[in-house]
Order: structure tokens, then C-alpha cells, then sequence
């Protein structure tokens, strides 16, 4: 092949500013000379090889332009432009002429041969396969037969997230709770200061375990920190997380609630739902509190409409959390922090893994189709990325089984039995697994009961055997609901879904005035009971919590537990209906 020298007039038309996270720019001047060169080296005028490709390069400029126009994604553009580039270096490397038939079977053989080597994926290999054939017969418009001897490789390599251990989740959550609460806290005191601060200007500090860290970006740790803490709180993914915007609803002023409950929904414990502009993800009510802070700063950088949840701010400049500022901070807890996992290996706080994580619980606790209604996966999605959990709690759990079956064939006994012998008190799947919730069980007036098979229960379940309701054995728990009211047993529980059932419970009582013979014989069943409420629950309710369960009251009526004013006469005790 001859060499003409080709003198550098880089053309501006020619490169495309891409709308992606990291801005990244396709320049199609870098394909017209041999080497891949740098923008920056074209621009300076200098002498490259031409490398004889004008047509096909034009071509494939006008086509990233038609396709921008009807709305292809940028971030795969980008990737077909990556692609392409590694495809001429090959090709300039082997001094073949490129998109040739026997170039793209040169080409693919070699990353085959990688393959082998164990240098590349089966993965990563069909996912250059499908670039490259997207490249020729859609962007270029070449045969499809270019691959026909080209290999097609099985993704029997692909590896599902790993979820975090008990132990890892216990060293990367208070880390990531301190950060966002020690930032936020020193955000709010002055957010002008830190606003308009140089990312490379320290404005924050942050002290973990005695020591004391200088914090540049402050905002963006601060910001970085929440969303990890979302991961873990939502099990949500990369992509659903940073584009959640702020909620429509949400009032400006900062002491009431910005979340709505639509619906009150069970999972492995107890969650209200949380409606975030287009996307609705279930919270935990234990992480409530953090959410007002998140709202609360991010309001402060930008409060316009469609404004995305997570955002910081750099130089004075609001833009959203990015890919890559996520890295960032992972890199920055892993230089400044050791945590390791029970293998030693370097643990650092990965959104897919804290999924993941949220998966196998789930999934524990209820099963693989609430896990797969939870996480809004396929159950080819859930086999292919969330169904491993983590390596070394499965090597637990094996080991677990593997000693308790070895007792069972050499005791002879049942499986209870077996770990009595062997004092396993508690299987690693069970501890893996466990989440720390109260041990309630709600009631239909909307208060709890921290106590449901207590003392009380034991006249039900006498009155139930001598009726032949209950076997022998059988334990049924207290569902003397007029007797809640005073008992030390009740729990209430501050959310605006129970409270609605409370109160409603109460107006259903007082709508039940004209169903009595007169005011006396009303006092006798009711008074105690609304005394209680209004006097000893009410008062001592969180003012917003009440509000908003009033105005549900006011706009959606009663409960359709105590819609109707005779439903509360059914919980008379006999004994009293017989002698009134």
C-alpha cells in the first residue's frame, strides 16, 4: 500500500458533541488517517498517514447524524464509535484495508483468539460481535455475510451481581449514613459557602474514628453518599435512581412530608410507597427521616420542574450525579478506608450488589415472584443477574446443610434434632438474611399489638376448644379489639395509613350514637374508648402524621373497615348486648 502523506485540516463538522454523562465527543477526523491520532494532535496541523477511508467515514458521519435527529441513544452511538475505533487501530496495525470481508473475519479472529488466551470474555467478545455487525449492515449498509465464518461464542461467562454479607453491609452502611448525615448537617449550616466553592478547594470536613478527613466536592459526597443509601433502601438500579426527579407534589415548604402513600403495601417489613415524579419505589419507614434531608437539599440546588432528585453542584454549576462521579467516591472510600470482606478482598459500595443484596432477602422472606414483582425483573433478568447471592454465605449455608444431613444418617434423627446436636442455633441463611423489624401485629382499629399470644390470648383459645374451634395445641391470639384501648400491649404506629384507620375507627363510634337506645346507653359501650383516644393517643401523635391522616380522612372517606356505623356494634361483648 502506498503512503500518502495526508496534511491535518481537521474539520470542525466532522465532530459531534454527544449528550452523555461524561460529554463525550465523537471526532470522525481521528478515522481518516492512520493510528487513531488525537484531536488535539489533528488540530495542530501536523503530517499523518491518509488512510484511505473517506467514503466509508462521511458515510458514517451522516448516518450518526440521522440517527441523533430521530433519537437514538447517545451512550450506544458512543459505543459503536468506541467499536470502530479498536476495529481501524487493528486494521492500520495489520496494514489491511478496513471494512473489507476479509478484514472483519481478520479481526474477529484475533479477538477469538483472545478469547482462548483467557484475555477476553465469551461475554465481552459477543458484545464486540454485535457492535461490529451493527457498524457494517445498519450503519454502512454492508452485507450481512461478512459473518459467516465469523464464531459465535455462548455467554457462559456472564457473572451475576454479588450480594453483600451481614459483615460487609455492617462496614459500608455507617460509613455511607455518617458521610451523608456529617455533609448534610455542614451543607444546611451554609450552603452558599459550599455552592460556589472550587471542586478542588476543601470546604467539608468528615471525622470517622478519630480521625479527621478534609472534604473537596463536598456537595457531590454528600449526594453520592445519598444515593448509595437509596440502593440499599430501594433495591432500585443504576439507571432508575438517577433519573428519578423530584416529586410533583412536593410542597416548598420544608416541614411537611413530600411523599404521598397511594397505597399502604406489606414487604419483608413494613413500607409506605413513595411516588417520585414518574417512578414509584417502596421505602422503608425507618428511612423517612433521611429522605426529608435528601429533599430538603436538593431543593436547595434547583427547585425547576422535571429537576432530577439527584443532583450536586460543582464551580457554582448544578448538574446531575453522573456514572462516573459515583466511581469517584466508591474510589475515594476505598483509599481512605480498609474495609474487606471474610476472603480479604476490598469492599467498596457497588449500586448492583446493594440490588442484589435486596434480592436475596426478599426472596428469602417471600419468594422469587414478590422478589420479581419487587424489583420489576423478568425471570430470565432475576436468573441471569440476581440469583447467586454472595460466595462465601453460600459456602455457609452448604457447609450448614452438608453437617446437619451428615448428623441426620449418623444419629437417626429429624432435622430440628440434628442442629440441637450440632448447636447450630442460628443457619447462616437465617442470619444472612435477617432484617431487624418490631414484632407487631396490626390490628383492624389501626393501633399494633407488641404482644398478640400473650396473657390475653389464652381466654380466646379456652372459648375456642370448648366450641371445637380450635385443635389441641393451638394457640389463637387476643381479637378483643374494644379492650386494645389501655391494654400495655398496644403499640401505635406513627404512619399516616394507620392513624386513618384510627381515626376512622373512632368516627365510626360516634357515628354509632343514634343506633343506642339514648346517650347513657352509648357512654356505657363507647366513652372509655374515645376518652383514650382523644386524650392519651392524639395528643401525643406527630402533628404532620396527624394532619395528613385527617385530610385522607376528610377526602377519601372512612376505611372500608368502618365505613358503615353498625360494624362497630358487632365487637359488643355478648354479655353487654344481652343485658342492654
Amino acid at each position: 500500500m502506498s503512503k500518502v502523506t495526508y496534511l491535518s485540516g481537521w474539520q470542525p463538522d466532522l465532530c459531534i458533541q454527544l449528550n452523555t454523562a461524561n460529554n463525550d465527543k465523537v471526532d470522525f477526523n481521528r478515522f481518516l488517517v492512520k493510528h487513531f491520532p488525537t484531536t488535539g494532535q489533528l488540530q495542530q496541523d501536523g503530517q499523518f498517514e491518509d488512510a484511505n477511508r473517506e467514503g466509508f467515514i462521511l458515510q458514517l458521519k451522516h448516518h450518526f447524524d440521522e440517527v441523533i435527529k430521530e433519537g437514538e441513544s447517545q451512550n450506544t452511538l458512543y459505543k459503536i464509535f468506541h467499536s470502530t475505533s479498536q476495529y481501524l487501530r487493528w486494521c492500520d496495525m495489520q496494514d489491511v484495508s478496513a471494512f473489507t470481508q476479509h478484514s472483519v473475519e481478520g479481526y474477529m479472529s484475533h479477538l477469538n483468539n483472545q478469547v482462548m488466551l483467557g484475555l477476553l470474555k465469551n461475554s465481552t467478545y459477543n458484545q464486540r460481535r454485535a457492535e461490529m455487525k451493527t457498524l457494517l449492515t445498519q450503519y454502512l449498509g454492508l452485507s450481512h455475510h461478512y459473518f459467516d465464518t465469523v464464531v459465535v461464542r455462548v455467554n457462559s461467562d456472564t457473572e451475576p451481581h454479588e450480594a453483600y454479607t451481614r459483615s460487609d453491609l455492617n462496614q459500608l452502611l455507617p460509613l455511607l449514613r455518617q458521610v451523608f448525615k456529617q455533609t448534610h448537617n455542614q451543607f444546611m449550616a451554609c450552603p452558599e459557602k459550599h455552592i460556589t466553592a472550587h471542586k478542588s478547594v476543601p470546604t467539608m470536613t468528615f471525622n470517622w474514628q478519630s480521625e479527621q478527613y478534609p472534604l473537596c466536592g463536598g456537595i457531590s459526597k454528600m449526594m453520592c453518599a445519598a444515593t448509595f443509601l437509596l440502593a440499599y433502601y430501594t433495591y432500585s438500579n443504576t439507571g432508575d435512581l438517577l433519573q428519578l426527579t423530584q416529586p410533583n407534589n412536593a410542597s416548598t415548604t420544608l416541614g411537611e412530608v413530600w411523599y404521598t402513600m397511594p397505597a399502604f403495601k406489606r414487604r419483608a417489613f413494613k413500607t409506605i410507597q413513595v411516588e417520585m415524579g414518574g417512578h414509584e419505589l417502596d421505602i422503608p419507614k425507618y428511612a423517612l427521616d433521611f429522605f426529608d434531608k435528601l429533599r430538603e437539599a436538593s431543593m436547595l440546588f434547583n427547585a425547576g420542574e422535571h429537576t432530577t432528585l439527584l443532583q450536586t453542584v460543582v464551580a457554582n454549576k448544578v448538574q446531575p450525579i453522573k456514572s462516573s462521579t459515583l466511581r469517584a467516591f466508591a474510589d475515594w472510600t476505598e483509599k481512605h478506608f480498609s474495609f474487606t470482606d471474610q476472603t480479604g478482598r476490598r469492599l467498596r459500595p457497588v449500586i448492583s450488589r446493594f440490588r442484589e443484596t435486596g434480592a436475596q432477602i426478599t426472596a428469602f422472606h417471600q419468594g422469587d415472584m414478590a422478589n420479581d414483582i419487587m424489583l420489576n425483573n423478568t425471570p430470565n433478568t432475576r436468573k441471569k443477574s440476581y440469583s447467586e447471592g454472595n460466595k462465601i454465605a453460600n459456602t455457609g449455608m452448604m457447609q450448614d446443610a452438608m453437617a446437619i444431613r451428615e448428623e441426620q444418617i449418623k444419629s437417626k434423627v429429624n432435622t430440628p434434632q440434628a442442629r440441637l446436636n450440632l448447636a447450630i442455633d442460628v443457619l447462616v441463611i437465617q442470619q444472612e438474611n435477617s432484617i431487624k423489624l418490631p414484632n407487631l401485629s396490626r390490628t383492624s382499629s389501626g393501633s399494633s399489638c407488641n404482644n398478640p399470644f400473650g396473657e390475653k390470648s389464652e381466654k380466646y383459645t379456652k372459648q375456642a376448644r370448648r366450641h371445637g374451634l380450635a385443635k389441641e395445641g393451638e394457640r389463637l391470639a387476643c381479637a378483643d379489639l374494644l379492650a386494645c384501648f389501655g391494654c400495655p400491649e398496644q403499640v401505635i404506629v406513627q404512619s399516616v395509613a394507620d392513624i386513618w384507620c384510627l381515626l376512622s375507627f373512632k368516627a365510626c363510634i360516634e357515628e354509632s350514637l343514634y343506633l343506642h337506645l339514648d346517650a347513657s346507653h352509648y357512654r356505657n359501650n363507647f366513652e372509655a374508648i374515645i376518652s383514650f383516644i382523644d386524650q392519651k393517643i392524639l395528643p401525643n401523635l406527630h402533628v404532620k402524621v396527624l394532619k395528613q391522616a385527617q385530610t385522607r380522612l376528610d377526602d377519601d372517606g372512612l376505611h372500608p373497615a368502618w365505613d358503615e356505623a353498625d360494624s362497630i356494634l358487632n365487637l359488643i361483648p355478648r354479655v353487654a348486648k344481652e343485658a342492654n
